[in-house]
């Protein structure tokens, strides 16, 4: 009997609580679908925004897109099974726009990485530099290169050994635009 008292009590408890979460003025569930259909709508403006900034290189696609958020700064790392790398970039989304900040391109075709070192041997200033160690090959945008040379795509060839060592490459006029090392600039 004590039992199906206390069953009772916890029904009713259970019900006044229920029933507390639907008073008018606080919050009616209209409201509530209103405000999580205008988060939905934001979170889907935004990866399309996030879709149609990325930039794989030169007509392939990305297989594969994650994307992480941490506040107003969104995360994105993109690979293509066509292409050796990953592309790594960095939105910032401020008041309805998306600003890209950072990005880090290294899905490339591996003949393109293969040319961009060649090249990159082949000047004089690299080579005296006597460079060795891990080698990577990064896509330089246009608006980037623009600060060092001409807005176009170029590519930077960098051998991290004890000196790291870094050529900027323009592959299509086969040409080092400029050499850094970790000891002075050249």
């Amino acid at each position: 009997m004590i039992a199906r008292g206390i069953f009772f009590a916890l029904l009713l408890i259970f019900a006044l609580a229920i029933a507390g979460c639907n008073q008018p003025g606080s919050g009616d569930s209209v409201g509530n679908t209103s405000s999580s259909s205008e988060v939905a709508n934001t979170s889907e403006v935004i990866e399309k925004k996030i879709m149609t900034s990325l930039l794989p290189y030169d007509g392939f696609t990305y297989k594969s897109v994650n994307i992480t958020c941490d506040g107003s700064t969104i995360d994105v790392v993109a690979t293509s099974p066509e292409l050796d790398g990953t592309d790594i970039y960095r939105f910032v989304y401020d008041n309805g726009t998306l600003i890209l900040k950072s990005y880090c391109l290294e899905a490339l075709p591996l003949s393109l990485k293969e040319k961009a070192i060649a090249i990159a041997m082949s000047d004089e200033r690299v080579r005296n530099q006597n460079p060795s160690g891990e080698v990577t090959v990064r896509r330089v945008l246009p608006e980037t290169a623009s600060k060092f040379y001409q807005p176009k795509e170029l590519f930077s060839v960098t051998w991290h050994g004890e000196t790291i060592v870094s050529a900027l490459v323009d592959v299509e006029e086969e040409i080092v635009v400029s050499v850094w090392n970790s000891r002075s600039s050249d």
